[in-house]
């Protein structure tokens, strides 16, 4: 095996835990939202976009 071949699998296996741990974390905080606003998670993702849309507008100086 070359050393170019260990230094890319090592770094493809770091970013496949960084990506499940992420999913974790997604997973977790939408549990989170969830509980706290006891909606349908239907609903919890429409709030969640919506205050995402309202944030990039305002960031970007469009406010509605």
């Amino acid at each position: 095996m070359s050393n170019g071949y260990r230094t890319l699998s090592q770094h493809l296996n770091d970013l496949k835990k960084e990506n499940f741990s992420l999913k974790l974390r997604i997973y977790f905080l939408e549990e989170r939202i969830q509980q706290k606003y006891e909606e349908s998670s239907e609903d919890v993702y429409r709030t969640v976009s919506r205050t995402a849309f309202l944030s990039d507008t305002s960031m970007n100086g469009n406010e509605c």
